[in-house]
């Protein structure tokens, strides 16, 4: 099946605020997906929906098929819970725990969620280390790690649960910006590798070199969405190129 997520007319409110208003895209297997546009814009809250950390008030979220929620009515916990252990999300704190090692972090979900246990997964905590460039610190413990290194195990966690697509929520923007080029060199080799990717970034040059579609979303809605050159070079809404603008001003 190459459509791996389908959103339609996604609505949430937070009381009186509407966040998301009528949300409707699709991602095929291996898109790289950037999702831009300013704070507030609902960029964080539409993932958060996507892996059942917010619950939407209606519409449509389908994956690989299965519907987390259909016109409205969430299916049932279990069905749930099958259908984000296919997602994993790298969040913009790392929120790894700080007592324990780089190793019992990766394998704390597979042993909690999945029972997993022996070489296998010992194995695979040593292969998604080394994918990042961390297998040094495997027995490192997070104090002990820069805010760039933090993220890169972040994103070896996430990949510890074979997911079938990959969230990532501002994963850079707690870093300095020298710090920022590891984990984008990482992502970029997770898109080269293709990886199923939505990521919501404020990395312009990640959005326009290495995602292949564009969602560009402002006061709760997607304004435009494209090709990465149809959106830096040719937006057609006064809203995307007044965005565009500031970013390049900056």
């Amino acid at each position: 099946m190459k459509e791996i997520i389908n959103v339609s007319n996604l609505n949430k409110s937070f009381d009186t605020n509407h966040v998301l208003k009528g949300i409707s895209f699709q991602v095929n297997r291996g898109d790289v997906v950037a999702v831009i546009g300013s704070s507030g814009s609902g960029k964080s809250t539409l993932l958060r929906c996507l892996i059942d950390l917010e619950k939407a008030d209606s519409g449509t979220i389908t994956m690989e098929g299965k519907d987390l929620m259909k016109d409205g009515v969430y299916a049932s916990q279990n069905e749930i819970r099958a259908i984000i252990m296919k997602m994993g999300m790298v969040f913009q704190h790392f929120n790894l725990f700080p007592h324990l090692t780089v190793r019992q972090n990766l394998e704390l979900a597979p042993k909690v969620v999945k029972k997993e246990k022996g070489e296998a997964m010992d194995e695979r905590c040593e292969k998604h280390l080394a994918q990042v460039g961390l297998l040094e610190k495997i027995d490192a413990m997070p104090s002990t790690l820069s805010g760039g290194e933090k993220q890169r195990v972040a994103i070896a966690r996430a990949l510890m649960m074979n997911p079938d697509i990959l969230l990532f929520d501002e994963p850079t923007s707690a870093l300095d910006p020298e710090l920022t080029g590891e984990v984008l060199n990482v992502m970029q080799q997770l898109a080269e590798a293709h990886m199923t990717m939505i990521v919501v970034t404020h990395e312009m040059s990640f959005a326009r070199e290495v995602a292949n579609k564009i969602l560009f979303m402002n006061g709760g809605i997607i304004l435009e969405e494209g090709e990465p050159e149809d959106i830096f070079e040719h937006p057609k809404n006064d809203r995307t190129k007044e965005f565009l603008s500031s970013i390049t001003r900056k």
